[in-house]
């Protein structure tokens, strides 16, 4: 009998415990709702003032801190990927700049230490005929590349125009596309900024704060010839370091009424 009372007591004070945490929860998620709110308000006024309007579907993303990343250039994907584009009887050839050439009667593909590629591949086919053909023809040259986009995307601009896409590390990377422009010839051209592995963060490397609200003020201060903000995406963009390294840094892009910028996070400036 005793016992009964004292499992009662236990049941009590746990469903009180319970209460409490969900009312904590359920506070602090109407505060932090009431401060997004506030945040949009004032950010829309000070861009009001400055003669900018905000898209009304515009939603400020939440603020985040992204580690930077290092990727490390792969030249045996690379000669695997030109391999499959002109052949396993290509030439080689590499510059001081580590600059990588390979040459075959089916055309020739650079790949630059920086990530950059160029290409003019021979396949015997003129310009699609509509935008369905251009992204069947994208999609079956890029898999036969083993170039996938894995949960990227590969859209078709115009039917001789097609841009691969894909993320890195679940983030968007937003200069990293290659770009197919299929030519009256029968040739491919192929131009793009590209990398491949797993990216790593350094031990030395902090991770970096990006602010949603400081960086679109810092943008519109930069750029006063913009009347309208439709949106904002974060991720990454690809480069080299002092050292020739690839690199991710953690980046806004900001989608106007004219073209998308780019915000580095850390600098709040416009690249």
């Amino acid at each position: 009998m005793q016992w009964d009372k004292v499992k009662n007591i236990l049941i009590v004070i746990l469903l009180a415990v319970n209460l409490f945490m969900l009312g904590n929860l359920a506070l602090k998620s109407y505060n932090d709702h009431h401060r997004a709110v506030e945040l949009r308000r004032d950010v829309q006024t000070l861009l009001e003032a400055r003669g900018i309007a905000l898209d009304d579907g515009f939603v400020l993303p939440d603020d985040l801190v992204l580690p930077q990343l290092s990727v490390d250039r792969s030249r045996t994907e690379e000669e695997q990927v030109a391999f499959a584009m002109l052949g396993t009887d290509a030439a080689r050839s590499e510059d001081d700049e580590g600059n990588v050439r390979y040459e075959s009667t089916r055309g020739m593909v650079t790949w630059s230490g920086d990530g950059t590629v160029q290409g003019s591949i021979r396949q015997d086919e003129g310009v699609p005929a509509d935008d369905r053909e251009a992204l069947r023809r994208a999609r079956q040259l890029f898999e036969r590349w083993g170039l996938k986009p894995g949960d990227g995307t590969i859209e078709v601009v115009e039917h001789s125009i097609a841009t691969l896409s894909g993320p890195v590390a679940g983030m968007a990377v937003h200069n990293r596309h290659l770009t197919l422009f299929f030519g009256e010839d029968g040739t491919v051209q192929l131009t793009g900024y590209w990398s491949f592995g797993v990216p790593y963060t350094l031990a030395s490397e902090t991770g970096v704060s990006c602010s949603a609200a400081d960086a679109l003020l810092a943008f519109v201060a930069e750029h006063p010839e913009v009347k309208n903000v439709y949106g904002m995406d974060l991720g990454y963009r690809l480069l080299t370091d002092s050292s020739r390294r690839l690199q991710l840094v953690p980046t806004w892009k900001i989608k106007t009424d004219s073209i998308d910028f780019l915000v580095d996070c850390a600098k709040k400036t416009t690249i």
